[in-house]
C-alpha cells in the first residue's frame, strides 16, 4: 500500500524496507570495512607478498605476509588501531581511512626494505 505524505511517498512493504535497510548499511559501511576494500583495491600489495582479509572475528582488517600473520587494523572508539605482529613496533593510530591506507602501504614498504638489507652476504668459494 502507498500513500503520498506531503511530497514523500510511504510505502507500506517489508520488501522494500528490507531493501532499503541494506543500502543504507552499504553507504555507512564500517570504517575497517572500508580500509579493507581500499587495500584489496591495491595491486602492489599481493604483487609484493602481501594480502590483506577480515579479521578472524568478522570485524578489522588483518594483513598477512606470505602466510604469515603481519598486523591488523582494529576500531577502537571509531578511530582505525594497528596492531603488530612483533611487540617492538609501536602501536599506529590512525587519523582518517586515507592515512590507514598510507600508514599499511609505509609499513609494507619497510618491511620490504628490511627483508632485502637483512640477507646474510655469500661467500665467495675460490
Amino acid at each position: 500500500m502507498c500513500q503520498w505524505l506531503g511530497n514523500e511517498l510511504l510505502v507500506n512493504s517489508a520488501a522494500v524496507s528490507v531493501i532499503f535497510a541494506c543500502s543504507v548499511h552499504m553507504l555507512s559501511s564500517p570504517l575497517d570495512q572500508q580500509l579493507r576494500h581500499r587495500l584489496s583495491d591495491i595491486p602492489e600489495i599481493a604483487v609484493s607478498g602481501f594480502s590483506v582479509r577480515e579479521g578472524l572475528t568478522g570485524a578489522g582488517v588483518t594483513v598477512l605476509k606470505g602466510r604469515t600473520y603481519f598486523g591488523s587494523w582494529r576500531l577502537n572508539a571509531g578511530a582505525l588501531m594497528w596492531v603488530s605482529a612483533t611487540s617492538s613496533d609501536l602501536n599506529v593510530r590512525a587519523a582518517s581511512l586515507e592515512d590507514a591506507v598510507r600508514q599499511t602501504l609505509l609499513m609494507i614498504l619497510r618491511s620490504l626494505q628490511h627483508s632485502c638489507t637483512a640477507r646474510p652476504e655469500r661467500a665467495l668459494a675460490g
